[in-house]
């Protein structure tokens, strides 16, 4: 007998909902267009997903994140997946990770946010399955850190595409900050959870740490944090020890990625000993133009005059948005605009690039 599992329940049902069914064998998952415009309904198996992942063994593993383990699926009808197994820890059919991945991607719709087709639940199996848009390209730590990854060597990210990443990442986020119904905190943004396809362009991916920042319609909110959420080196010292997340939060972590764009350095590398990440850059710049060439990344030289003027100019923003007073730091909407500002001007540089805000 097939149940059904509908994760948003309300008084009325959203055309966007993802749903959700499953049977005590072979657990079945029916895909809703996130749109009501979209294609046509899928449907995936449990048992395909078993196949195409030899059970999920550890050699489809392309990544793992706070609440789960993310493998690569090459299903039967040629498409491939990526694939999120979620172990439940209680009693629930669905845990708070799960659930709020859904309902947090249910709601958005954007070409720089990760892209969910589906979820599968299977009650005996003790966990659940979130079924992902493939991103070929991995995440952008594997690109930045290839040292740290046990995968293919890889060549390392060119200047104008590590531009186009950041630029793709502030449009993600500034969605989610500015043009969401209800606006969304993602609480864990860093270059792990920065996900590129084919054409290298950015998806910010990993919802279940994500919060909405107005009580409404069943959702989150942000005053009610029950338990931390973030990632070491990204994370606002404010959200640190007020376990408040706000816009500015993400923007915060947004800043320390864009130091990891520029520098190629990892937040917590040994190389800045007591101090953090910013104020490493921000005690080069001081020190002027001999050392701030340190702070671009090795993988990048030799290096344009062009692109080292739009290297520094990220690192101008960089600054702005780690801020120690979260109200001095800009809103994510004007960090994209000065990054993508600084991306459609950056042929045309003669000079160092100056942040317009």
């Amino acid at each position: 007998m097939i149940g059904v599992a509908l994760f948003l329940k309300g008084k009325r049902e959203s055309l966007n909902e993802v749903k959700c069914v499953y049977s005590s064998s072979s657990s079945i998952v029916h895909r809703r267009p996130l749109l009501p415009n979209a294609a046509g309904k899928r449907d995936f198996k449990w048992g395909d997903i078993m196949q195409a992942t030899n059970n999920l063994s550890d050699n489809f593993i392309i990544g793992s994140g706070g609440s789960g383990t993310i493998y690569k699926a090459e299903l039967s009808s040629e498409e491939t997946v990526a694939v999120k197994k979620i172990l439940r820890k209680d009693d629930l059919l669905l845990n708070k990770s799960f659930e709020r991945e859904i309902r947090t991607l249910e709601r958005v719709r954007h070409r720089h946010l990760a892209k969910l087709l589906g979820c599968c639940v299977n009650k005996e199996a003790g966990f659940n399955l979130l079924v992902y848009e493939y991103m070929e390209n991995g995440s952008l730590w594997d690109w930045l850190h290839p040292e740290s990854v046990s995968s293919k060597k890889r060549k390392s990210l060119d200047w104008e595409a590590r531009l186009r990443v950041a630029a793709g990442l502030a449009k993600g986020v500034e969605y989610l900050h500015h043009d969401c119904v209800l606006r969304i905190i993602h609480r864990d943004i860093k270059s792990s959870n920065v996900l590129l396809d084919s054409n290298m362009e950015a998806h910010l991916g990993d919802f279940e740490l994500a919060k909405t920042l107005v009580e409404n319609h069943n959702s989150f909110n942000t005053d009610s944090n029950s338990w931390f959420a973030g990632s070491y080196g990204y994370i606002a010292p404010e959200y640190a020890y007020s376990l408040k997340a706000t816009e500015k939060s993400d923007v915060y972590s947004m800043g320390i990625v864009l130091v990891e764009l520029v520098s190629g350095k990892m937040p917590t590398d040994e190389i800045f000993g007591t101090d953090k990440m910013v104020r490493w850059v921000e005690s080069h710049i001081e020190m002027g133009e001999s050392s701030r060439t340190e702070l671009i990344d090795s993988a990048l030289k030799p290096i344009l005059p062009d692109e080292e003027c739009a290297a520094f100019g990220v690192l101008e923003i960089a600054p702005q948005c780690t801020k120690t007073t979260p109200a001095e730091r800009p809103s994510s909407r004007q960090v994209c605009d000065s990054l993508v500002h600084l991306s459609n001007n950056r042929n045309r540089m003669v000079g160092c690039y100056k942040n317009p805000h």
